[in-house]
């Protein structure tokens, strides 16, 4: 067996699942009032019942930049860390735990959130998701906000938030299903169907997606891993999902009700730039990590003038993290089993004045997160530890219009975090503070609009920033505070009718007091890690797009992302680095498409430098890349129930260093190869 392959786990938690129980919980819990009767609906209204915020004729926006169902089938993502990649001002960036996090122009994790269908798909002990597995083929809309997003996103998102919709729409039956294979193993089958039922809908869909590991480019970046074929040692991954959705249509408004299921196991890379006879890497895999998420959404007419929105959900998310002593992965140590509850909810209560409009917004999530540690060399397991955090959001919006060519919303929120139960830690007291944003948006011309934005968010601590100690790793610290953030930026976007050209120009700044971070610290020899609030940072940057249809089958786009980015001196004049944030970015992509099918994509990304620490606590430069990329799409055969194609990717192709942070670089050269059936 290659050393990549899974290396099998001697405990395996009990893991007891009433997937029913946990639907019926959700529905229950979110049953919405009798609406009062409204005028004749349509099935346009089903467009944006999972879009998180509504749009309004009077409403000025913070700018989105929106992919589109045909946008992201051109990436051919797996995952959905493809559908973001070579996206202007978003990093995908894999860390430590293995977990691929997004960052929204050089943010934190943290500091950004990712809804589907209206629900955080956050797991709020830890405040982020893995993003590598949540398959990509149910994504019917991308929608990203890098500024401070809109109301009804609630607490945390301080940064910007991407809002995935999977509502799909047609008159007819449609059945999507696609089997490829791809490097290093890599094995994809999924399928999907869409069945209209007079006002109603229903969506079901399944994936199953293997590989034996991620491809290196070089041992460089990591010289203390055995690989083998040249592959990461323990990078294997194995995953099956499910999902669906039914929606109803009636005058009375609209409904609708998504359900995923993950279920996945996954090895985890070390650090491997540390020699293991020297520093302290870990050797950690997921022999189990799932995930079943419940969400409800309604939009109801209230009469003639009002409007409710509802959304709630219910997470179940469950994982088991094992520790061992070196990179052979034979020699358990630890184990750490977790489980996650949450449920939440948002009510927006929107009313059309005669000369304004305004919303009225409440969001509330609890989350309980219960961990059990257990010392596999010994066979003891430590008390059961539970914690519980609660969030709640109270704020409203007026939408003024100024003029026939001008529009503003205001937004003031206030926010509270609390957590009741700390696993015999000491008791943190509830934190509050106010929210507040103001979009202009100034119709300057017939080709030109300037949309101006401003606001204060902040960030809470999560659980496991204020109490996890991910195994002994890491030294609490009590007095963390949380992070308040002042954004703003400047958005000229010019789409002449005249020119087949699209053009976006963005200055943009940031100013985080008590921004939240992470230094090594020496206690009795050992090198421990432990969370701790900066005085605070700043930064500013440039985002420019392009986009020009040369001819009706080519298509060119240009994107360009610069950042400065910088912590406040501390009280003794010093000033700590701000790692892994790439100060560039560079995109450059032709799109090719024929009337028959035939499409082809190539593409150049670019990321700039970032620095990151060494295990003595020391800065390293982490060095710019570029990427070439190239997927095409060739049709074979026509149906009655679509085309059938076959496509392939080839990603890295010249083999370059990607290297986002110290010992865990991104994958080599990779290629897939597939067929696929696409509904008409």
């Amino acid at each position: 067996m290659a050393l990549y392959k899974n290396a099998k786990t001697p405990v395996l938690s009990a893991r007891p699942r009433d997937f029913l129980s946990y639907l019926g919980a959700c529905l229950l819990a979110a049953v919405p009032p009798a609406p009062a009767q409204a005028s004749e609906a349509t099935w346009e209204k089903l467009d944006e019942i999972n879009v998180t915020v509504a749009r309004g004729k009077d409403r000025a926006l913070q700018p989105t930049e929106v992919l589109s169902e045909e946008a992201i089938e051109r990436r051919q993502p797996t995952d959905f860390t493809e559908v973001f990649r070579a996206v202007m001002g978003v990093g995908i960036r894999t860390n430590s735990r293995g977990e691929a996090v997004l960052r929204l122009r050089g943010s934190e994790e943290r500091q950004s959130q990712i809804f589907i269908d209206g629900a955080p798909i956050s797991v709020p002990w830890d405040g982020r998701a893995d993003l590598s597995l949540f398959p990509a083929s149910f994504i019917r809309q991308v929608s990203i906000v890098k500024s401070a997003a809109p109301i009804e996103f609630g607490a945390n998102a301080v940064l910007g938030v991407v809002d995935i919709s999977t509502v799909e729409k047609a008159d007819n039956f449609r059945l999507n299903t696609r089997s490829e294979v791809g490097s290093h193993g890599a094995r994809l089958v999924e399928g999907e169907v869409y069945v209209p039922l007079n006002g109603a809908s229903l969506q079901l869909g399944g994936n199953h997606f293997t590989r034996d590991a991620l491809s290196v480019a070089s041992r460089e970046p990591i010289p203390f891993d055995p690989l083998a074929e040249d592959g990461r040692t323990n990078t294997d991954l194995a995953s099956t999902s499910f999902f669906g959705a039914a929606a109803l249509e009636r005058d009375w408004g609209s409904i609708r009700v998504s359900v995923f299921d993950i279920d996945a196991e996954k090895g985890i890379a070390a650090a491997a730039h540390i020699d293991p006879d020297e520093g302290k890497p870990r050797f950690w895999r997921y022999p189990d990590w799932q995930m079943t998420q419940v969400s409800l959404a309604g939009d109801f007419t209230m009469g003639e003038s009002s409007n409710l929105r509802i959304n709630s959900w219910h997470q179940r998310f469950g994982q088991q993290i094992v520790s061992y002593s070196d990179a052979t992965y034979s020699n358990a140590e630890d184990q750490q089993d977790d489980l996650d509850l949450t449920y939440g909810g948002r009510a927006t209560l929107s009313q059309d004045w005669r000369h304004m409009t305004g919303r009225f917004v409440v969001s509330a999530q609890e989350s309980t997160h219960t961990q059990t540690e257990t010392d596999l060399l010994s066979n003891t397991s430590g008390n059961e530890e539970r914690f519980r955090q609660r969030l709640l959001s109270i704020g409203g919006e007026m939408d003024i219009p100024i003029g026939d060519k001008v529009k503003s919303s205001f937004s003031l929120a206030h926010d509270r975090a609390s957590t009741p139960l700390t696993g015999g830690r000491p008791l943190q007291p509830a934190i509050t503070n106010w929210a507040a944003a103001g979009t202009i948006e100034w119709q300057a011309s017939p080709d030109l609009t300037i949309t101006t934005t401003l606001g204060q968010r902040t960030r809470f601590p999560t659980m496991r920033e204020l109490y996890g100690n991910a195994l002994g790793r890491f030294l609490l610290n009590p007095n963390l505070k949380p992070e308040s953030a002042l954004v703003g930026d400047v958005t000229f976007a010019w789409a002449p009718v005249d020119l087949p050209i699209e053009l976006t120009f963005t200055p943009w700044f940031t100013h985080i007091d008590d921004t939240i971070s992470q230094r090594t610290v020496q206690l009795d020899g050992i090198s421990r890690k432990q969370r701790y609030n900066l005085s605070g940072s700043k930064g500013f940057g440039i985002e420019a797009g392009l986009v020009w249809q040369a001819t009706t089958a080519l298509t060119f786009e240009a994107n360009a992302f610069w950042q400065e980015l910088e912590a406040n001196r501390d009280t003794r004049g010093s000033r700590a680095t701000l790692y892994q944030r790439p100060n560039s970015q560079l995109l450059l992509a032709a799109n090719y498409q024929t009337p028959g099918g035939y499409s082809l994509r190539a593409e150049m990304n670019h990321l700039g430098g970032a620095f990151d620490e060494n295990e003595d606590g020391t800065t390293a430069r982490l060095n710019p890349s570029t990427e070439f990329n190239v997927k095409f799409y060739v049709p074979v055969k026509q149906t009655e129930y679509g085309v059938w194609q076959i496509y392939g990717a080839v990603n890295n192709m010249t083999n370059a260093i990607i290297l986002p942070q110290l010992g865990l670089p991104d994958a080599g050269r990779t290629f897939k190869l597939g067929i696929r059936l696409k509904g008409d």
